[in-house]
């Protein structure tokens, strides 16, 4: 079996100690399919993609956790499908995700399901972040859509309601960051690293003290339940708020238009955005110091395609993400000179995608040298009377287009509208998770702690403020 790389560890201990559940792509659909088309649908999805129908396993020595085949007992629609009566996606039902779907390991269970909202024509795919990022549900759900519209009745060896049955053995190759050369300067790095993780954690691993914080969040008590020794695990609240940011169909064309004249891309802008709006906050909220830290998650599959050699096919499912992070002082934000910030978001961040990545990598692969379970138990411990290392976190899926989701009259199944979203973490305050399609435009998630209720409402003032100009 193959052993999961440390990042994906990373992933799995999180997971292990319920830092984090799941999160969720959540699409409209025109009209429910029935279960029948649902199953066939599922069955041509899941032969696709092998890591789908696989568990995490630990050894009996207890040493690294393995890629596992689900060989044991086949999927079946139940244990992939739930229908829900929820009336829509709110505060309630999306904590009710976090809290309650998560995906428990070697249990000869997938580590995905899809929650079926037929009053609103919704399926939620609920994704465990050990195999699955965010442009990896976006692959998994265009093929699902795909195979929806394409099946055809056909007679199947499996029994009615088995979505999966097989005893082969799978093989699941390393994770590609493994093939990534290491330099002597990052071998020398490694070194240092693995010192100090023994001497002095706290130099790799505490919270900047200079980074803004509120007084209201008290961190991490306003997040998780201190670990339980006897579980072994923590519990976080996932009472967050939500708010969902909409730029319809017939204002996106006008806002990219705008980007495209100032030369910067949607995500740099939604960036500065939300920086911005960091301003309007009332100074007396906030303590620690002045620095804004904006986690900008980046696809590294094209890196690994064109330098490690890998071929796209083995890059649609898993974690290939490269960790960017943007900071400044707050003091040097301004609405005045919001699209000089932008431009300036716009070419840091091009500069990392073109000359950063492999540095990026190394900094993730410096989990080799970790004890992963413990630098995640520390990561989180040693936040107290600090708070999360950074302000917010924009990830932005950019515009999916789903199996001909123009709605056509050839197409049975086309998808109207879509939203991402995370639950409450221990890296950033609050989060934007953004997704765009052709029918319903751009929606961005917006997840923020239950105690900054009052104190980041200044900031969604702004944000709605600001695009109102494009309407």
């Amino acid at each position: 079996m193959t052993q999961l790389s440390s990042l994906e560890q990373y992933f799995y201990y999180r997971c292990k100690f319920h830092l984090h559940s799941c999160f969720y792509l959540a699409i409209t659909l025109n009209e429910i399919p029935a279960k029948e088309q649902l199953i066939g649908a599922l069955r041509e999805t899941v032969k696709t993609y092998p890591k789908v129908h696989c568990t995490v396993t630990m050894p009996k020595d207890g040493s690294t956790p393995e890629i596992k085949g689900l060989t044991e007992a086949p999927i079946y629609f139940s244990d992939v499908v739930e229908y829900v009566s929820w009336d829509k996606l709110d505060d309630d039902s999306i904590n009710s995700i976090f809290r309650n779907y998560s995906f428990p390991f070697d249990n000869n269970k997938p580590m995905w399901k899809i929650i079926v909202m037929e009053k609103t024509n919704q399926l939620v795919f609920a994704l465990s972040h050990v195999f699955f990022d965010g442009m990896s549900s976006t692959f998994f759900t265009k093929t699902f859509i795909e195979k929806l519209n394409n099946h055809q009745e056909s007679i199947s060896d499996l029994p009615e309601d088995v979505i999966y049955s097989s005893n082969e053995t799978i093989h699941i190759k390393p994770h590609p960051y493994e093939k990534l050369p290491i330099s002597w300067t990052w071998w020398a790095k490694r070194q240092l690293v693995k010192v100090l993780l023994k001497v002095s954690p706290g130099a790799i691993m505490n919270t900047d003290p200079s980074l803004i914080q509120f007084k209201s969040y008290n961190f991490p008590d306003d997040f998780v339940i201190p670990l339980n020794e006897n579980t072994q695990a923590f519990e976080v609240k996932n009472d967050n708020c939500q708010k969902l940011l909409r730029v319809d169909q017939d204002t996106l064309p006008k806002l990219m238009k705008e980007c495209k004249s100032r030369g910067v891309s949607i995500n740099t802008f939604l960036v500065t955005l939300y920086a911005v709006a960091l301003t309007k906050v009332d100074k007396t909220t906030l303590r620690n110091g002045n620095k804004v830290n904006i986690n900008i998650p980046i696809s590294a599959r094209k890196f690994c395609e064109g330098n490690l050699g890998v071929d796209e096919s083995e890059l649609k499912i898993g974690d290939f993400i490269a960790g960017m992070e943007y900071c400044r002082d707050l003091e040097t934000l301004s609405e005045e000179n919001f699209w000089d910030i932008a431009t300036e978001v716009h070419v840091f961040v091009k500069d990392f995608v073109e000359n950063q990545i492999t540095d990026a990598l190394n900094t993730a692969k410096l989990l080799d040298v970790a004890d992963v379970q413990d630098f995640i138990r520390q990561k989180v411990e040693r936040a107290y009377g600090i708070g999360p290392s950074a302000a917010f976190e924009v990830s932005n899926l950019g515009l999916c287009k789903f199996d001909d989701d123009k709605g056509n009259s050839d197409k049975k199944y086309y998808v109207t509208d879509a939203f991402f979203n995370q639950p409450q973490g221990f890296s950033n305050i609050f989060t934007c998770s953004v997704i765009s399609t052709r029918i319903g435009g751009l929606t961005c998630s917006v997840s923020y702690p239950f105690k900054l209720k009052d104190d980041l409402q200044p900031v969604w003032d702004y944000v709605d403020g600001f695009l109102k100009q494009y309407k």
